[in-house]
């Protein structure tokens, strides 16, 4: 899952940079404030962002709240220091 991630943030990175010179290049004003329209009102949800598993994750995350499969901080604390106390 991390390796996806990675990668995809790379493609990112990188199709962004490709962006960036294209736009150097424009000099129609019209064009630029289109773009920068798009890229200021576009509203992208998160949710559509993340991997399925990740989004898998979240919701058994929200099933398990819901069932009433919680730990405090404090119990999660508790049992770390019980479990890792030689380290």
């Amino acid at each position: 899952m991390t390796h996806s991630i990675s990668n995809d943030l790379n493609l990112i990175e990188s199709k962004k940079i490709q962006l960036i010179s294209i736009i150097a290049q424009v000099y129609n004003l019209d064009l630029l404030e289109e773009i920068e329209h798009l890229i200021l009102n576009t509203k992208t949800d998160w949710w559509t962002t993340i991997s399925k598993s990740d989004q898998s994750a979240i919701d058994e995350g929200l099933d398990d709240i819901k069932a009433g499969r919680l730990i405090t901080h404090n119990q999660m604390q508790q049992n770390f220091n019980q479990r890792y106390k030689d380290l």
